[in-house]
């Protein structure tokens, strides 16, 4: 199957032993944890700081006009209904979207089922990859970048939310928010080796980071030459 972008309005998010070829097994599936999909997708505390950063301009240009901070702070208040709709909203569109993504790593491929309005789909087969990566945050989440060929490989909004962040000209595909992704990257090193004719893989785990996800630097490992 080719690393083209298919989309059909009947597929599953999941897929099963048996929609896959003869002699192909599933060695691993998740959805991305959706609290870290807030985060960093959707950049939650970006959301939060700019509305932290307007009150405080609000408390700041009352206090100068009126020399009352009360009436400063209340109206930087009329803020809060604003913001819970904008967070609420964030929260809820990153819960849907973790809802309706299946990653699943077979014995040839890797598979991105995603999509809340307009399912689609992204085979990628594992001779095809030529680099994977691994970034961990400090919750044990992590993203899971590959590079590959740059024939047929979608567009950055076509893979939105689960493109590497900043690749605009060139996306690359990535495993965004995945739950244990030390363990999944593991097993995605051993896939790769194993589908490439080389020895095991190791992708070494980065250093646990409490910043968002995309402005730590990823660290990998190359797998054996195609």
């Amino acid at each position: 199957m080719s690393t083209q972008m298919d989309e059909f309005d009947d597929i599953k998010p999941v897929v099963a032993e048996a929609d896959l070829p003869k002699g192909e097994t599933i060695l691993w599936q998740a959805r991305p944890d959706w609290w870290r999909l807030a985060l960093g997708a959707y950049r939650l505390k970006l959301v939060g700081i700019w509305f932290l950063a307007f009150a405080v301009w609000k408390i700041g240009l009352t206090h100068h006009e009126t020399g009352s901070w009360s009436q400063g702070f209340a109206d930087a208040a009329t803020l809060l209904p604003a913001l819970g709709v904008g967070v609420g909203l964030i929260m809820l569109l990153a819960f849907l979207t973790a809802r309706a993504t299946r990653f699943t790593l077979t014995s040839r491929r890797l598979v991105m089922r995603y999509g809340v309005a307009l399912p689609a789909q992204l085979n990628i087969p594992l001779a095809h990859v030529d680099h994977a990566a691994v970034k961990l945050n400090a919750d044990g989440t992590g993203d899971i970048p590959l590079t590959i060929p740059k024939k047929g490989r979608p567009s950055y909004f076509q893979l939105w939310p689960y493109a590497r962040p900043w690749k605009l000209g060139s996306a690359e595909p990535m495993l965004r928010a995945v739950p244990n992704a030390a363990e999944a990257a593991r097993l995605v090193a051993d896939a790769l080796a194993a589908s490439q004719g080389g020895k095991r893989v190791a992708l070494p785990a980065a250093r646990p980071a409490s910043a968002e996800p995309g402005r730590a630097g990823f660290s990998g490992a190359q797998p054996a030459a195609m």
